[in-house]
């Protein structure tokens, strides 16, 4: 058990609650108490957002209510509201870490710099336009190859017995036309190779999609010793590098991301860079798709740094903490 200096951490000048493996408080500190006064706080549900137990609106509702995150949080780091005694909400980080089976929370506001609109909001979207992304590739894509397929087999009862073999070739090719829409669908939604090969690997398929698809080429460079990386940290790079690839080919004005993963003994840097026009990290850098490659990023203990000037290109690095073993 951890020994607790209650002098000592009362003057600890960050918000934080130490609790035992059934979730009973042992202690808080004084800016921990200061948050229980100003703001309606729930221990327990914050600590089940941690576990991702509840979404990020839980520590606001008696019920979880299916919001953004539910289910997706990282114990390492994770987003969610408070309201305060008047009932307006205001957006926390939170960071849970466990110390000879008790857990420690620490909880601080988040950044001014980024509350300029609402993540959460931001997050609705992308989930709702995600959403309809997916009808739509369903509806125009597959549903209509399903539909033509159904067309194709009740045919079968009409043709002649020498057509019958010939049909049934185009029958069987066009199931596996459908069966390679569905798995390219699956995979923009969440790479299998990902899980079975690793992050290098989804990354190469990812990049060769991505050529084939739309001429954008992606210089991948790969150094030092690949080390072993945990789902969460393989998801949020994965995702971190789509956006900026997204964003590279949208407004760089160029065919071409240089994009280098170099392992050290204890940290992965990710640095992606273009030679195109850049923009005002003045007026660019609070962006929604920004702020949520720098959420990702600080999700797995990371920082993402943004470099762009106009008409001088973007550098977007990352260095992701590496655990021995």
């Amino acid at each position: 058990m951890l020994q607790l200096n209650e002098t000592l951490f009362n003057h600890i000048q960050e918000a934080i609650w130490l609790v035992d493996k059934s979730d009973q408080l042992i202690a808080k500190t004084q800016k921990a108490q200061e948050i229980e006064t100003s703001y309606q706080f729930k221990l327990q549900s914050v600590l089940e957002i941690s576990r991702g137990q509840g979404c990020a609106l839980h520590s606001t509702k008696d019920e979880c209510l299916n919001c953004p995150l539910e289910g997706n949080v990282s114990p390492a780091g994770f987003p969610f509201v408070l309201l305060t005694k008047s009932g307006r909400s205001e957006e926390f980080w939170g960071r849970v870490d466990s110390t000879d089976g008790q857990l420690v929370l620490q909880v601080q506001n988040r950044p001014a710099d980024q509350k300029k609109g609402s993540l959460f909001e931001y997050l609705n979207n992308v989930r709702e336009l995600e959403r309809k992304k997916i009808a739509q590739n369903l509806h125009d894509g597959i549903a209509q190859s399903v539909y033509s397929l159904m067309l194709e087999t009740r045919g079968l009862k009409w043709a002649v017995d020498e057509e019958k073999p010939q049909k049934m070739k185009a029958l069987d090719r066009h199931f596996s036309e459908v069966l390679n829409e569905i798995k390219h669908l699956a995979g923009d939604l969440r790479p299998m190779t990902i899980d079975e090969f690793g992050l290098i690997q989804a990354l190469e398929q990812f990049i060769e999609r991505t050529t084939e698809m739309t001429g954008f080429d992606i210089d991948l460079t790969v150094s030092g010793n690949k080390q072993p990386l945990t789902e969460p940290v393989r998801i949020a790079i994965y995702r971190i590098i789509q956006e900026a690839v997204s964003n590279a080919m949208k407004y760089s004005g160029e065919n071409m991301i240089y994009l280098t993963l170099d392992f050290a003994k204890h940290q992965l840097t990710v640095r992606i860079q273009d030679e195109g026009a850049g923009f005002d990290m003045a007026q660019q850098e609070s962006g929604f798709g920004l702020v949520n490659m720098q959420e990702r990023a600080y999700s797995i203990g990371s920082n993402l740094v943004i470099h762009s000037q106009p008409n001088q290109g973007t550098v977007i690095q990352m260095q992701v903490p590496l655990k021995e073993g």
